[in-house]
């Protein structure tokens, strides 16, 4: 049997169901059994679930408001607080942030209990990304670092240094337990983010020294990139099962961030084998087959980015001086069409789009 229409949203009322028990499709008891169920199910949902009263999701003057306010009070006690060290001092900062964030939280939770969702959970996402500065102040205040003082807190957003490991990992507990409790898809960007960080830091660490000679710093960025993906598909599996809605997506910037790093990682090796360049394009070809998968734009764009570098390394390196050079960038172009004709055939088949 097709499996065509098995992930698009199938709405049936109770004389639809009826109509199916007129026509034999089920008993009359069944269809009975399950009109009651489904009116049970309506009603235990409503209860549990706080009411909202906000705007629809979208590109609109609330969505807007909402996370520029965010982003306001992120940059404020992130960047902007964090400079004035030399003011307030270790302790002070730390008193400072740590009440900004108690303030967030509540403040957080009791839009949300009003049923302002997005508002409430960006206010609580606002406490989670206060975690790297609590963190370095306590660090700073008893000088207890992993790989020796790494600077000003403002250095940690442009600088590798294995001293910000533990900023990361912090991060990455604090929303997953807010993630935990408070079911808010935009709570994942910190700790996607952090796993990039972390990519990118963990290396310094470990090897003591902040600058990685050769592919050693695109490996790691490779391992966790893979880690952050899979840390995504868990969410999207999991996490959004066991949620009373799908209307938060989990995964989006775990995915995000995590091909970013893993892409990222793999296109900056230095091959200079043709069969590590083949290879390299085989890993996009199956960036886009994940895409058909998992239904999401963000390994379609990078997959099919990275199989086109590779083709342009064929048409700039090994046809360069041959007949057939201006015939390869006419298959460049070429398959850049198809590949865009085919995806669209085949979503539209399914009858539903690819997730952000």
């Amino acid at each position: 049997m097709s499996n065509e229409h098995e992930s698009g949203e199938l709405r049936l009322t109770a004389a639809d169901i009826g109509r199916a028990a007129d026509e034999g499709v089920l008993s009359r008891d069944d269809a009975q059994r399950l009109i009651t169920w489904g009116f049970q199910s309506q009603v235990e949902s409503s209860e549990s679930s706080p009411p909202s009263i906000e705007q629809a999701k979208g590109f609109n003057l609330v969505t807007v408001a909402y996370y520029f306010g965010a982003m306001l009070m992120i940059s404020a006690s992130a960047w902007f607080l964090g400079d004035k060290w030399d003011v307030l001092g270790p302790s002070g900062i730390l008193t400072t942030v740590l009440v900004y964030a108690l303030i967030a939280t509540a403040v957080g939770c009791w839009v949300r209990s009003q049923g302002y969702i997005v508002g409430g959970g960006l206010l609580i996402t606002v406490a989670v990304c206060l975690t790297p500065l609590i963190v370095y102040a306590i660090e700073d205040l008893f000088g207890i670092w992993p790989a020796g003082r790494p600077g000003n807190y403002e250095d940690y957003f442009p600088w590798i240094n294995g001293s910000w490991i533990v900023m990361e990992l912090a991060t990455i507990v604090v929303a997953a337990i807010a993630l935990y409790f408070v079911r808010f898809g935009f709570l994942t960007a910190p700790l996607a983010f952090s796993f990039w960080f972390l990519s990118m830091d963990i290396g310094a660490l470990i090897l003591g020294k902040a600058s990685l000679e050769g592919d050693e710093r695109e490996w790691i960025s490779v391992v966790v990139g893979v880690i952050t993906i899979v840390v995504g598909y868990v969410l999207d599996r999991y996490l959004n099962r066991s949620a009373k809605t799908k209307s938060d997506d989990f995964a989006f910037w775990c995915y995000l961030f995590g091909t970013m790093a893993f892409w990222g990682g793999l296109t900056a090796m230095d091959s200079d084998s043709e069969l590590g360049k083949a290879g390299y394009a085989l890993i996009n070809l199956l960036m886009i087959g994940v895409a058909l998968r998992l239904r999401r734009t963000v390994f379609l764009v990078f997959g099919a980015l990275g199989f086109h570098i590779y083709l342009g390394h064929l048409a700039y390196a090994v046809f360069e001086d041959s007949f057939f050079f201006p015939f390869v960038i006419a298959f460049l172009g070429l398959s850049m069409i198809l590949v865009t004709v085919f995806v669209q055939r085949y979503f539209l088949k399914r009858a539903t789009p690819l997730v952000e």
